[in-house]
């Protein structure tokens, strides 16, 4: 072979195939990095009856994750398609780990809190052992659930339960809400208020309870009530937003509501 031969030229099929080849592992990697979201959807209300209260009003929760590359977020945004995405790190698979370690202790807590109002509010004492059975029921009944957000509505449920009351008059009214239930009645603050109203929208609830807490937040940002407002605002809905201060605050309303 002559020193001055030409190189031998690569054939453009073999190019062409190479390329095609690299286009769905270029794909794969780029789907798969890590990439780490955090996000949020609307999820749905549930009525008391489904935690084994015989009342008929709804708590609400929404769904919350996190994702950790291209793909998941891709899927969890078909299955999702209301979600919200902001961009996070890798400590939010621990991050959420904790965060639902902390809701079930402090769902706990409030779930002990309602049935503790209720008693005050009834004047109706219960052992030590009636106590202690349905609280122990109720944390099973709600196990799918985290956070304290549902203290209020479950309250109202009970309290539904035990003066045979009906709120939503036989079906007419479809009442949710959101809110803790604090030992003093007080109905405490909580987050995804976004989510929550636009969840209790779509399943077309009449009223919704938020904290009455433009007085009282204490953390950053707007208080549940005010963003209550700027939301239903924004987005138009047709639910009414009631604001209440305790418990009782809330009974009065649903009274008013339904006078005998």
């Amino acid at each position: 072979m002559s020193a001055n031969q030409t190189k031998r030229r690569v054939r453009p099929e073999i190019i062409i195939v190479s390329l095609l080849l690299l286009l769905p592992v270029s794909a794969a990697i780029i789907c798969f990095l890590p990439r780490y979201y955090v996000f949020s959807a609307p999820g749905e209300i549930v009525s008391v009856q489904d935690i084994g209260v015989n009342g008929s009003v709804h708590f609400c929760y929404v769904r919350e994750g996190f994702t950790r590359n291209l793909f998941e977020r891709w899927s969890t945004q078909r299955a999702f398609p209301d979600a919200e995405f902001a961009p996070a790190d890798a400590s939010a698979a621990d991050s959420f780990t904790e965060l639902k370690e902390i809701g079930e202790e402090a769902r706990d807590e409030t779930i002990m809190n309602a049935i503790t109002s209720v008693e005050d509010e009834t004047e109706n004492p219960v052992t030590e052992d009636e106590f202690d059975q349905r609280l122990d029921s109720l944390i099973e009944e709600t196990a799918d659930y985290y956070g304290d957000s549902l203290g209020l509505m479950l309250a109202i449920g009970l309290v539904e339960e035990a003066q045979e009351e009906d709120f939503s008059a036989n079906g007419r009214y479809i009442i949710s809400g959101t809110g803790t239930i604090e030992p003093d009645h007080s109905v405490g603050s909580v987050g995804a208020i976004r989510d929550k109203l636009r969840t209790a929208e779509q399943a077309g609830a009449d009223y919704f309870f938020v904290p009455k807490d433009k007085e009282r937040f204490y953390y950053e940002g707007l208080s549940n009530e005010e963003e209550a407002v700027l939301v239903a605002k924004e987005l138009g809905l047709r639910l009414e937003i009631v604001p209440v201060d305790t418990m009782e605050d809330a009974l009065d309303f649903l009274r008013n509501l339904n006078p005998s």
